[in-house]
């Protein structure tokens, strides 16, 4: 795997998620360049903590410190595959859980590669797909949401996500949620829609950092389906990456055999996400270190049921 690869960063270690976490209840810390999110728990003196694809090493005797801080209870660890270590986690007292707050695999498309080289290496089926969609008189817009003006398209994204949410039955966070979510990335945010005589029938929402642009969410109707649009939303994603000189593009999640009760929904789109051959992300398992008895009876109790 390519070095430039191994070495992307997750969304949720940038200063962007950060200022998204803030927005919906949470306090942040930063060491050197890793995010921790806490939580305050209601009626008690206590809190929980979350750190998401930090990439190694890792600042345990820093986290302890602040845990203390916090009066946290427990604190989930989630890695990133760059510098771990499992001993280093068994060293500071953590254990392997089954508690997923984020996703545990992903695909990522090395941009590096010339634009023919990279359609070249798609599934038969993912190129025969884009070729059908680009015959289809689809009109392309490509919104860059840093612009205030174009913040009128937020809405229609949304109802494309939420139609689609309805189509495959799958829960989806309310609309203010959403907003504040793209607010965070909105001078790197940009919503690639397909329209067909006017109307909107798909949409992906994509936010680049560092040298990643990601396949945030995405919306569709029967029509975005029947038309193969969504085949090329990826297709003009993996373009705009490229013309943004960034060299990695995270699809963000798939579904992971090692959990498979974990939104076991992430099934029907990982095949899609696979006909586009990128490299496969397994990020290690989850580690939780619990600092209050009661915690550990709670959480014992938990992972028994």
């Amino acid at each position: 795997m390519k070095d430039h690869i191994v070495r992307a960063i997750d969304a949720r270690q940038t200063s962007q998620w950060a200022r998204y976490m803030e927005s919906i209840g949470w306090k942040t810390e930063t060491i050197g360049s890793t995010h921790l999110f806490i939580k305050k728990l209601p009626f008690i003196d206590a809190s929980l903590m979350k750190i998401q694809h930090p990439q190694g090493p890792f600042p345990f005797e820093r986290i302890d410190e602040i845990s203390r801080k916090y009066k946290t209870i427990w604190t989930i660890l989630e890695p990133h595959m760059l510098g771990y270590e499992e001993s280093e986690f068994r060293k500071y007292g953590y254990r392997k859980s089954r508690m997923l707050q984020v996703h545990t695999a992903t695909i990522k498309i090395d941009l590096k590669k010339s634009k023919k080289d990279m359609f070249n290496s798609f599934s038969e089926n993912a190129k025969r797909n884009i070729k059908k969609a680009q015959k289809q008189n689809l009109e392309i817009r490509t919104i860059f949401m840093k612009e205030k003006k174009n913040w009128k398209y937020f809405p229609v994204f949304y109802s494309l996500l939420r139609n689609l949410s309805k189509m495959k039955k799958f829960y989806i966070y309310s609309y203010y949620e959403y907003q504040k979510r793209m607010m965070a990335f909105k001078d790197t945010s940009v919503l690639i829609f397909a329209y067909e005589n006017d109307a909107p029938i798909a949409v992906v929402w994509y936010a680049y950092f560092s040298n990643v642009i990601a396949y945030f969410q995405t919306g569709i109707t029967k029509r975005g389906y029947e038309t193969l649009a969504n085949y090329l939303l990826v297709w003009e994603g993996l373009k705009l990456g490229k013309k943004l000189k960034l060299s990695v593009f995270d699809f963000e999640s798939i579904y992971d055999e090692r959990f498979p009760k974990n939104v076991p929904q992430y099934k029907k789109y990982t095949e899609f996400k696979k006909r586009f051959h990128g490299e496969l992300i397994l990020y290690p398992t989850p580690w939780i270190k619990i600092y209050n008895l009661w915690a550990k009876l709670f959480y014992l109790w938990g992972t028994i049921l």
